[in-house]
């Protein structure tokens, strides 16, 4: 039997249709797999911070206050790969807050954590639950651990403290269950696209207000608006974010570097593969914001941080969405 010309045309459209079907299944099947394997990795570290928390409050000394603070540093890091995204599960979304309170313009973690501290009450993870996100999450066990570690000599303050970190602990095996599913692979390979690329520009933007509210105006930096300012690892915690979305775009060679490139935009691939690498090659030594915006030289070393996440930004928004013919929705955090 012969096909027509009409009848084989068809039949390498509808493969071309496949192909192209099978390929971006396969993109956010990786995807699903960076963020489920992100979500293990912080519940890991979360058990681990919880642990060392335990064993400082059990036996204070510096060694394991130190200790307890290198696990805290850890499990900070973990989330970074999924902070700010706001894209995905539903219910991993809905976690969000009570893992990290931030921006704190007011210390509200400070203040209610001083008057949870004034109440008799022999504190526990459900009972945390049911306070402020403030008191929660990361940025409370931060307070204790950098800013009133002479609590954890006590039994009250270790109360506390142990009934947070057990929060902290349920909220991380929380987010990995919430991300067992896939929850763009009912979607249609164009949605599941622009959900894909909404996710980096989601977290590009979160990481970039991270620079802006403590940069403020120049000669007036915000020092209390940056990430973690009581531990000094503000700007460590911005190079895993960096390091996080560059993963996420080239998602194992199956994300948007790797499709921009299969159509035959490798300009626009190389611009954003190359901004990544320049970024985080030039990346400052110290882990600490603060004495940065208190100098000038440090003030200009920021704000071109800002310029290269910024120049990424418009790249994907101008050009990746424009080549791609996807439509990018408004950021979850505009208007904040």
């Amino acid at each position: 039997m012969k096909l027509s010309v009409t009848s084989l045309s068809a039949v390498a459209i509808a493969m071309a249709v496949t192909g192209c079907n099978d390929q971006q299944q396969s993109m956010t099947g990786t995807i699903h797999q960076q963020h489920l394997q992100a979500a293990e990795l912080f519940a890991d570290a979360s058990r681990q911070a919880n642990s060392e928390l335990t064993a400082l409050c059990q036996s204070y000394d510096e060694n394991q206050l130190e200790a307890a603070r290198q696990s805290w540093q850890q499990v900070m890091h973990k989330w970074m790969a999924l902070q700010g995204r706001e894209k995905g599960s539903e219910e991993a979304l809905a976690l969000s807050w009570q893992i990290q309170f931030w921006p704190d313009k007011k210390n509200t973690t400070g203040r209610k954590l001083n008057q949870l501290l004034k109440q008799d009450t022999a504190w526990t993870a459900a009972d945390i639950a049911e306070q402020s996100v403030a008191v929660q999450g990361l940025g409370a066990v931060e307070w204790f651990l950098y800013e009133k570690p002479t609590l954890l000599q006590s039994g009250k303050g270790c109360l506390l403290a142990g009934a947070i970190g057990d929060r902290l602990q349920q909220s991380g095996e929380q987010l990995t269950k919430a991300w067992q599913s896939n929850p763009w692979q009912q979607l249609t390979p164009q949605m599941a696209l622009g959900e894909y690329l909404g996710a980096l520009n989601n977290q590009l933007d979160y990481s970039m207000k991270k620079l802006t509210r403590p940069l403020g105006k120049p000669g007036s930096p915000k020092t209390y608006q940056t990430e973690s300012w009581r531990s000094q690892t503000s700007l460590g915690n911005l190079k895993v974010n960096v390091e996080a979305m560059q993963q996420l775009y080239l998602a194992d060679g199956k994300g948007l570097d790797a499709l921009l490139r299969q159509r035959g935009y490798v300009v626009t691939a190389d611009q954003i593969s190359n901004r990544f690498s320049s970024l985080l090659e030039s990346w400052p030594e110290t882990d600490a914001m603060v004495p940065m915006l208190k100098t000038k030289e440090g003030y200009r070393e920021l704000l071109n941080i800002y310029n290269g996440l910024e120049y990424i930004q418009i790249a994907l928004q101008d050009d990746v969405a424009t080549e791609l013919g996807i439509v990018v929705g408004f950021n979850a955090t505009d208007g904040d």
